[in-house]
């Protein structure tokens, strides 16, 4: 399998399925959501000439974990229609 045949048949795939667990505010669907990331991280680090793509999926993963998807906080963060219903309410 070369890089292109990775991208095609994993890669884009992967990171499609990825964004789809993150949206939201759930833990449990981005822990699923890393664990996709690192899937498609390691068979782009199994092949030749796919670090430097495996090295951008975990960039990726990276910017996620460094804006807390997944943690505690977000857990405790309301839902967007709770947010927009307050704001758009009147009494």
């Amino acid at each position: 399998m070369d890089v292109q045949q990775a991208w095609l048949l994993v890669g884009v795939p992967g990171l499609i399925v990825a964004a789809a667990l993150f949206a939201g505010h759930d833990r449990l669907r981005a822990l699923v959501g890393y664990a996709v990331l690192a899937l498609v991280m390691a068979t782009f680090l199994s092949i030749d000439g796919g670090a430097l793509w495996g090295g951008l999926v975990g960039l990726i993963a990276v910017g996620l974990v460094a804006t807390g998807r997944g943690s505690v906080e977000v857990d405790e963060q309301p839902e967007e229609q709770q947010v927009r219903d307050r704001w758009t309410h009147t009494a």
